[in-house]
């Protein structure tokens, strides 16, 4: 199956404060793996993108020098998420100057740091914490980032709504995707145990049962009612989750549609109440029959009182058959820490989820040799970094420390760190 289609990566960096056997560092990523990776997420500040944390400068130039080994490979910073207080997107992007000092500090932190894009992820404009204006501000913000990024050789892209009351109320679609160079659909958590009823949270196609809106809530609906609205298929990329949704059932049915309380056991490692990581079912369904939802092309299983809807080898290739197929540019999972990355779990080595990926959607993908980075020496700029956050966060009013044991015979000079951000 030939192919050229992306496939974007999320490292949930939160990940590394998991314990035991959970936890996922930058050294677990295999950069031969995915076309594009994201670290998610960064923080705004007033109206300046910001790490979440101060320990985050040390982890970008980790996540950065993953390039070492993989030249291709190209790395994006999230700002957003599932999470975060949509308030700030809000008011950051209601004036043009607030926009262009964004835009600023995106622009020298992505360089700076050596990433090669943006993938901003608001969910969602004109939403909760949001004002009706949100989404031909998000235009705007989208074409002046992309003004910006064009200058610098940098990616933009977005993270959006698969659900189509919400699409028509946050996007102008064909504007947004004259801007975007690719566009993630987040096509999972479409169904979930905060509804009444068991329901797989990321189906291919639509179930034969479903009425109403209902219908629309699978892959292949919100795909092309992005494609309806004026987005070209090569720029959308299908989201793929590495984890399931769990019900805990509240009768004896156990078939799609049964009646549910609430969300299934958490995670061993994952510590989120009916959330699984792929490593995680396999620990849960240890010896448990798979049952296959026929028209919606995904799999599901009960063990006990527990129903999780979950993704397998043999939905993702019909998956990535699909995408290739129907030409989308194609797939981006959320994320790698939930793959069985150490292979412990599921007896079918290390990280097979993205590495099945790989080969269905990037074959025959030949690197060439490893090179060093050319952005800068990562030792150097860690040590400076570091000093300039210093700096900022006890009020320095200069940057004339007389520091011992640094070497100052950088390649190539780095902006003032402590006027991009304010360290949280």
């Amino acid at each position: 199956m030939a192919s050229s289609k992306k496939l974007v990566c999320y490292y949930n960096s939160m990940a590394e404060e998991r314990e035991d056997q959970g936890k996922f560092s930058i050294s677990d990523i295999d950069p031969n793996k995915c076309t594009h990776l994201i670290y998610a997420f960064a923080d705004i500040n007033g109206n300046e993108i910001a790490p979440a944390s101060v320990g985050d400068i040390q982890q970008y130039i980790k996540f950065n020098a993953l390039k070492e080994s993989n030249p291709l490979l190209k790395t994006l910073l999230a700002v957003g998420g599932l999470t975060f207080n949509n308030k700030k997107f809000s008011a950051m992007v209601q004036k043009k100057e607030n926009r262009a000092e964004f835009i600023k500090s995106v622009v020298n932190l992505l360089k700076t740091m050596g990433f090669n894009g943006l993938n901003i992820d608001w969910r969602y404009p004109g939403g909760a914490g949001g004002q009706t204006q949100d989404k031909q501000k998000f235009t705007k913000l989208c074409e002046e980032l992309k003004t910006a990024f064009k200058a610098e050789g940098l990616i933009l892209s977005a993270s959006v709504s698969a659900e189509r009351s919400t699409i028509d109320a946050s996007y102008e679609v064909e504007q947004i995707s004259m801007q975007l160079d690719f566009i993630n659909v987040l096509t999972f958590d479409l169904h979930g145990p905060w509804e009444e009823v068991t329901g797989h949270h990321s189906p291919l196609f639509p179930g034969s049962e479903e009425t109403g809106d209902n219908m629309y809530l699978n892959a292949d609906s919100a795909l092309n009612y992005w494609i309806d609205q004026g987005a070209p298929a090569e720029k959308l990329t299908m989201g793929i989750a590495f984890y399931g949704r769990a019900f805990s059932l509240s009768s004896n049915s156990t078939d799609v549609g049964a009646p549910a309380d609430g969300p299934g056991e958490e995670g061993c490692y994952t510590g989120e109440e009916g959330f699984w990581a792929s490593y995680e079912t396999c620990i849960y369904l240890e010896g448990v029959k798979t049952q296959r939802i026929s028209d919606q092309q995904v799999p599901y299983a009960t063990t006990e009182n527990q129903w999780v809807g979950f993704d397998d080898e043999t939905s993702l290739a019909t998956k990535a058959g699909y995408l290739t197929k129907n030409n989308f540019g194609g797939a981006f999972v959320w994320s790698l820490d939930l793959d069985d990355f150490s292979g412990e779990f599921c007896d079918q080595g290390k990280s097979p989820f993205i590495s099945q990926l790989h080969d269905l959607l990037v074959p025959g993908n030949q690197l060439p040799s490893p090179s060093l980075p050319q952005w800068f020496g990562l030792q150097d700029g860690l040590q400076m970094l570091s000093l300039r956050l210093y700096d900022s966060k006890h009020n320095s009013p200069n940057n004339n420390y007389n520091y011992p044991n640094i070497n100052h015979n950088y390649t190539h000079p780095l902006p003032k760190i402590d006027t991009l951000w304010t360290p949280l």
